[in-house]
């Protein structure tokens, strides 16, 4: 009975060294769903009503930056209103008309502060008439100046805006040219294009603002995944996680963790809060695609 009750005692000390010289606690791995997108999306929008003449390229395909991608004509009424504006030009005429008034005023007003200057050195008149005329010399030149400025931004921004329209058309646009008949969008960016609007078909009509063309960046590629609060706080940029896509036979990628929010995006007391940790995945043999589904496992120490 005393050997059985040594042994008992034995037993439980070896059980309590195993215990307490075991780690206290092993990494916990994590595994959250998101979806692939890319790193930069641009739609670039037409800037006038229009009709589709031809798009020129077609989804996947690489496109470089101010490479045209769309082609189309304007509407009669666009067509109209911009000829108009090219044929108008900067617009000064009237402000050139105040100038020479104003210039022929000044010369009056010189002559007559001159002589009323020649009067006063001659003991003949007084200084406060020429001072008086001196006064108005003065401020019908900065009147004069200040519309010789406004002439000049005014040529300026006419020549910005034939600038703009000459990248548009894509040739060399002056003032009182006819205008060309087709207008091309280009991409703003290099990159692949992603989607092309369904309705932009030959002949069909849009209106200004509309963005018939998604270009998008894909090496690398985003993920990002709600992260629980319990948890956050055990990763930190540069971190790295597996990415597994179901779509390619849940093939695995390495991703690095760039970006950690700092504010969930719940607030409400009642409920969890998450916070959005997104992931860089290097794409040079673009096998990822935006909206692939995404398995992300960290591992959390």
């Amino acid at each position: 009975m005393k050997a059985m009750f040594v042994c008992r005692i034995l037993c439980l000390a070896a059980l309590a060294v195993l215990i307490f010289s075991s780690p206290a606690s092993a990494d916990e791995t994590t595994i959250l769903t998101g979806k692939v997108r890319t790193t930069v999306t641009r739609e670039p929008y037409v800037h006038f009503n229009g009709i589709v003449d031809s798009v020129l390229v077609a989804p996947g395909e690489h496109v470089s930056k101010g490479q045209p991608i769309f082609r189309y004509t304007l509407q009669n009424e666009a067509r109209r209103s911009l000829q108009r504006e090219v044929n108008q030009g900067a617009s000064t005429e009237g402000m050139e008309a105040q100038v020479l008034d104003l210039s022929r005023q000044l010369a009056q007003v010189q002559a007559q502060r001159n002589k009323a200057r020649s009067l006063a050195a001659s003991g003949l008149g007084s200084n406060q008439t020429s001072d008086r005329l001196q006064v108005d010399v003065q401020s019908l030149e900065n009147r004069i100046q200040l519309i010789k400025e406004s002439i000049a931004k005014a040529q300026d921004n006419f020549g910005l805006r034939l600038k703009e329209l000459s990248e548009y058309f894509d040739t060399e646009i002056t003032e009182r040219a006819t205008l060309p008949e087709y207008l091309y969008l280009k991409s703003p960016i290099d990159g692949y294009v992603l989607s092309i609007a369904t309705n932009m078909n030959p002949g069909a009509t849009f209106g200004a603002g509309a963005a018939p063309i998604s270009i998008g960046q894909m090496d690398p590629m985003l993920i990002q995944v709600p992260v629980y609060e319990a948890e956050v706080s055990s990763l930190k940029l540069g971190d790295e996680a597996v990415v597994e896509i179901p779509s390619l036979g849940n093939k695995t990628f390495k991703a690095t963790i760039t970006e950690i929010a700092w504010v969930s995006n719940q607030m409400d007391v009642a409920q969890a809060s998450y916070f959005n940790v997104e992931l860089t995945i290097p794409n040079p043999d673009l096998e990822l695609k935006p909206g692939f589904k995404a398995v992300v496992r960290f591992t959390l120490k």
